[in-house]
């Protein structure tokens, strides 16, 4: 009873801790600090479980049945996501590595919730009525209870380790801003664009017209936190021209696709906030960040912040109308 009761609640758990992950991938700005203590109790949850889970692995390993190769895997990797994830939590973000422990953390949780869904259905456990006793809702609560605790002590453990105004609620880290990365979504390349033939192209209702980098030298700057999922944030001063701008007569209600040379594009809201930036802390930006231009989006994640834009089209409709994170 007790080992099924641990089994039924990992294959909650796991998908749930991938999901909440997710949702600091998309949550920039507000209540931030509510997902990630979510996801740090859902994340650390099956340590609570171990009590009844260790027995469960004990004896299927004396039985060597189906599925003990998934069952090892599933521990090693749920292992590695939580170390992994308590290690950048605490500071040793491993940028100097070729594999960050941010980016270790989300690979080996996707892992994880794959291989708990495959393991589910290689060793299927059926809900009984028993489940629903008031002792397995006892225990239950008391899982949950340790692990919010698990949760809170983890956040509030990173938060009195970091410096002062170095950690933003989504987990990521303050860098210098002068020593902002080169980083890409995936499979995104840095183009090469010649900033002399470069035009940027304004689709909206009131019609479609190409401006040249001069057309861009608007003067218009703001300090904006630059917040990378990679694990780190910076915040420097970016100068170009807000994109209402180019589109003084458009209603607010539309959304904007701003679409990359590389072809990669995300969907705004058209607001005042929108900067089409053209500098990087008083200096032109380079190709790796986005040369000749790179949308500036506060409050965002750092994937809305499309590089190398090359296209800006009003369209109808809601700006989530698009896939959450990027496909490519």
């Amino acid at each position: 009873m007790r080992g099924r009761w641990a089994n039924l609640a990992l294959v909650v758990l796991v998908p749930a801790a991938a999901l909440s992950g997710v949702g600091l991938f998309l949550v920039g700005s507000g209540p931030v600090w509510l997902v990630a203590v979510l996801h740090a109790g859902l994340g650390l949850g099956p340590l609570a479980l171990v009590p009844w889970k260790k027995p469960v692995v004990q004896r299927g390993l004396r039985r060597m049945r189906h599925g003990r190769t998934t069952s090892l895997v599933l521990t090693w990797v749920l292992l590695a996501a939580v170390l992994s994830g308590l290690l950048h939590l605490v500071g040793l973000t491993g940028q100097w590595l070729a594999v960050t422990t941010m980016q270790l953390h989300v690979t080996a949780g996707v892992l994880a919730a794959v291989i708990t869904v495959v393991h589910a259905v290689q060793r299927p456990v059926r809900v009984r009525r028993p489940d629903w006793g008031r002792r397995t809702l006892l225990r239950t609560g008391g899982v949950a209870v340790v692990a919010a605790g698990l949760g809170v002590g983890a956040i509030t453990t990173g938060a009195a380790l970091a410096r002062a105004g170095g950690r933003r609620s989504t987990g990521s880290f303050r860098l210098d801003d002068d020593e902002v990365p080169v980083t890409q979504w995936f499979l995104d390349t840095v183009p090469t664009v010649d900033p002399q033939a470069w035009r940027l192209t304004v689709v909206s209702p009131l019609g479609e017209h190409r401006l040249s980098l001069a057309d861009l030298a608007g003067g218009d700057e703001m300090t904006a936190a630059l917040d990378c999922t990679g694990g780190w944030w910076a915040e420097p001063t970016w100068a170009g021209t807000r994109l209402v701008r180019l589109l003084p007569d458009i209603d607010r209600e539309l959304s904007v696709v701003v679409t990359s040379s590389t072809g990669y594009a995300r969907r705004l809201p058209l607001s005042d906030d929108l900067l089409l930036a053209t500098s990087m802390g008083g200096s032109p930006l380079t190709a790796g960040h986005g040369a000749p231009v790179r949308l500036v989006v506060p409050g965002r994640r750092g994937y809305h912040w499309v590089k190398w834009v090359e296209r800006v089209e009003v369209v109808a409709g809601a700006w989530w109308a698009q896939p959450p994170l990027p496909l490519r």
